[in-house]
């Protein structure tokens, strides 16, 4: 619109004054005619003065104030006018006619209105009566014709009020198809903007074939990058589990190595064997943990249904303390967006960590926020961990509490499931005076409403 609107503006100046220069044109042409209509049919008379040999042919002259009119000068002095001028007369001077020739002038009508005359000097003969007392043999008049510029500007109104309509008509017209072509012509690419949502909301693996010849190059080459991407991120997690395997074998060496030199009373020697080991098998856990993470990274990220996961965790850690009053609610048909696998070893640490802290009750709930983000929150009556160890209970391999077992592991894990999805992890104190644990499964999520 910003090359249409200005060159329709150019169009509707140049169209109107094309219009009205040919309209001058016209009645310059017309005037022209009739002044020299005028031209021929006055003669001096035996008494010297000037007579007019019949009408003109446009019956305006003789309509009184009509808006076309003619006078002949003798220099500043009118000696014959036409009767369309009634009691008026046209303010006609000497030094008019320059030259010679026709020259066009801007005058003032009898009624004040704008007149486009066209003046011109003539030589005609004098009387043989003038010529005997001396006067000359010939003598120049001044002939004038002229008509009301407002026919001029009503012709050239008129003009432009039927341009514009027609121009606007015009834009409408170019504006409608500019939005039908914008919408027609990117619906292709708002089809593939909801397909590739579908694909990272785990509704789909790759793109269909598009309408558009056009796009088939742009879909082809997507659709390999996403097997790439996917190929690329099994075969980075099955190293990652190989390593970590790999390792398993040297460590286990390496322990019946450390309860040899036990026996041989080489306790020191054992002792800083045993925690590089039992340092080492951390990292190991951890790092088997993390490949088993598909992450938010892949292709797609599907919607499992949260309830079936929650209840078979829960029915696995019932019987390791069967005095836990394990309250859930969630909604059967609830759906959160993660792998399953991500799902349960998320929700598994956090049930698990719960369980190992708290007294006599744990309250699960899977909901959706007021800003439409799911929620899944874990909430223990516990002794509760103080705000200021928040960021410590994350790090990997920490326990606030050395008497309790475990390696320290599960919420470091659930954080690097969280941030592989983007999604946000919060602590807060519970009301039943222990911690909880909130995890916003939203990109960007920010705090808990």
């Amino acid at each position: 619109m910003l090359v249409v609107a200005p060159a329709l503006m150019l169009l509707a100046w140049q169209l109107s004054h094309i219009f009205e220069q040919s309209v001058e044109d016209r009645v310059h042409d017309e005037l022209e005619n009739h002044l020299n209509q005028l031209i021929a049919r006055v003669r001096p008379a035996a008494d010297g003065t000037l007579k007019l040999s019949g009408h003109l042919s446009d019956p305006r002259f003789n309509v009184p104030l009509s808006g076309v009119y003619w006078q002949v000068n003798d220099g500043d002095k009118p000696l014959l006018r036409s009767r369309s001028l009634w009691d008026s007369a046209l303010a006609i001077t000497a030094d008019m006619p320059q030259r010679g020739g026709v020259h066009e002038y801007v005058l003032k009508g009898p009624r004040g209105e704008s007149l486009f005359a066209l003046v011109r000097g003539v030589w005609l003969d004098e009387p043989a009566a003038k010529a005997s007392a001396g006067k000359g043999k010939s003598h120049r008049y001044i002939f004038t014709v002229a008509v009301d510029h407002g026919e001029i500007s009503v012709a050239v109104g008129r003009f432009n009020r039927q341009l514009y309509l027609g121009l606007a008509i015009l834009a409408l017209i170019l504006l409608t198809a500019i939005i039908a072509q914008i919408v027609w012509g990117l619906r292709p690419l708002d089809r593939l903007r909801r397909h590739l949502e579908r694909i990272r909301h785990g509704e789909r693996h790759a793109l269909s074939v598009p309408d558009v010849e056009e796009l088939a190059p742009l879909i082809n080459e997507l659709n390999a990058l996403l097997q790439a991407q996917e190929k690329t991120i099994e075969e980075a997690r099955a190293r990652a589990a190989n390593l970590a395997h790999g390792m398993k074998t040297p460590l286990a060496v390496l322990g019946a190595r450390a309860r040899d030199l036990k026996r041989r009373g080489l306790q020191e020697d054992a002792a800083d064997i045993e925690e590089q080991i039992r340092q080492l098998s951390r990292h190991i856990e951890h790092e088997l943990a993390r490949s088993k993470i598909h992450g938010g990274h892949a292709a797609s990220t599907p919607q499992t249904p949260v309830a079936e996961v929650l209840h078979s965790i829960i029915r696995a850690l019932k019987p390791l303390n069967d005095e836990l009053d394990w309250h859930l609610e969630v909604a059967s048909d609830m759906t959160l967006p993660m792998e399953k696998g991500d799902l349960m070893e998320l929700a598994g640490n956090l049930l698990e960590n719960a369980a190992k802290w708290a007294g006599t009750r744990i309250v699960v709930q899977c909901y959706t926020d007021v800003h439409a983000r799911p929620c899944l929150v874990v909430e223990d009556d516990g002794p509760g961990v103080p705000r200021e160890k928040y960021d410590t209970i994350l790090k990997r391999g920490a326990r606030l509490d050395e008497r309790v077992h475990g390696n320290g592991l599960g919420l470091s894990i659930v954080d690097d499931i969280v941030n592989s999805y983007g999604y946000s992890l919060h602590f807060f104190p519970s009301e039943m005076g222990g911690l909880g644990v909130c995890v916003i499964f939203a990109r960007n999520g920010g705090h808990p409403a």
